[in-house]
């Protein structure tokens, strides 16, 4: 996997960055600032992409301790030092998002990179 090249792809889905809003959406937009804000936020939370193994416990089932939680690679992107970080599954080819930890533990936050950093 070519790191450097994840890197500008998440650095490019930030500065494109577009909050669509769909038409049949139930109850109030967030606010363009707060959007904003949260750009401006993943954008200090980057890091280098680096490998680290995370703890996948992303069902029901291995969230109450009835199944096996996978230990998987995955390439972190962004710490935001407040304890979640973002990471590209390269198995299930999307961003997930983790509670820090050793290992990190994720919690079925999956999808674009920025809408994972915005769903903390």
């Amino acid at each position: 996997m070519d790191l450097v090249a994840l890197r500008a792809a998440v650095e490019s889905e930030i500065e494109n960055y577009l909050y669509d809003i769909h038409p049949k959406a139930i109850g109030r937009p967030l606010p363009q600032e707060w959007v904003d804000a949260q750009l401006i936020e993943m954008r200090a939370a980057l890091v280098e992409p680096t490998w680290r193994d995370i703890k996948i416990r992303d069902s029901y089932e291995q969230v109450i301790g009835s199944a096996e939680c996978e230990i998987r690679s995955c390439v972190m992107v962004a710490d935001d030092r407040q304890g979640y970080e973002l990471y590209f599954d390269p198995t299930q080819r999307d961003f997930v998002l983790a509670y820090s930890g050793d290992p990190p533990v994720t919690f079925n936050v999956r999808g674009d990179a920025v809408g994972c950093f915005m769903a903390r």
